[in-house]
């Protein structure tokens, strides 16, 4: 299983070289056993980095967020800095990819990261090699801040945060969304159990933690489900990409 990881500044980390020219790799967390693992990736075609020529899949769930940069799994659908794409299981993707310049994504994948070429290209979308309908499809948001987020109001009616589900599994709730947090914002929450696994990592301003932990921009946290979570508090606002392995309940502390 994966161990947690309380807190990560990803900007004191090392690019750790990849098998190909010009990429690079931050490990975030990882699990031993099945192989998955969240990482910081970074792509450069002018270190010699080239998009597969061909279209690709993987044996597990893959989930890829933009940092920064301007890449393409078709040629017309761009990706860069906030955008989002799930490709799950065995599903053929990468019909044109392209990287327009220097990149950088999180990606997060299911089980050991394989990469198996294929040769069916059909009409040029994505497709699931196993002939099914995966419950969570392939999903593609180039630009989630046009999207229509929802309000989150306290007990008091006030709206203290803001929040898009970027990908949600219909059954089990595993998933991903985008959470704004508005200046000001305090949780009102004491200490409650994750009822699933979660990982945050923050693209814009600072979220203070109970312990005295602030996450700035670029900073990573993994909690297994069980783990204790104290209160947070954001006085300028942030905005940060949020991953769960299933709903996000709140169980009250005692009951973990």
């Amino acid at each position: 299983m994966r161990e947690a990881v309380p807190f990560l500044d990803t900007n004191a980390m090392a690019w750790a070289p990849g098998d190909l020219y010009g990429q690079f790799t931050k490990l975030l967390s990882c699990d031993p056993e099945t192989g998955a693992r969240t990482a910081l990736q970074r792509i450069d075609p002018s270190m010699g980095y080239e998009a597969p020529p061909k279209p690709h899949y993987h044996s597990g769930d893959e989930e890829i967020f933009g940092v920064g940069g301007k890449f393409s799994f078709d040629g017309e659908n761009w990706l860069g800095r906030y955008s989002y794409c799930f490709h799950p299981t065995h599903t053929v993707h990468g019909f044109k990819s392209e990287v327009a310049e220097e990149s950088f994504f999180l990606s997060k994948i299911k089980t050991h990261l394989d990469f198996s070429f294929s040769d069916e290209y059909r009409d040029l979308r994505p497709f699931n090699l196993d002939g099914i309908e995966p419950e969570r499809d392939v999903r593609v948001i180039g630009d989630p801040m046009q999207e229509d987020w929802e309000d989150v109001a306290d007990a008091a009616g006030h709206t203290i945060l803001r929040r898009l589900v970027l990908s949600r599994h219909p059954t089990t709730g595993e998933g991903a969304m985008l959470i704004e947090l508005l200046p000001g914002f305090v949780s009102a929450r004491g200490p409650h159990s994750l009822s699933a696994d979660e990982e945050v990592f923050v693209m814009e301003g600072a979220i203070e933690t109970a312990d005295g932990r602030v996450f700035t921009p670029g900073c990573y946290t993994y909690k297994p489900a069980g783990t204790v979570q104290s209160g947070l508090s954001s006085p300028k606002g942030a905005i940060c990409y949020v991953l769960h392995s299933g709903a996000l309940d709140v169980v009250p502390a005692a009951a973990a």
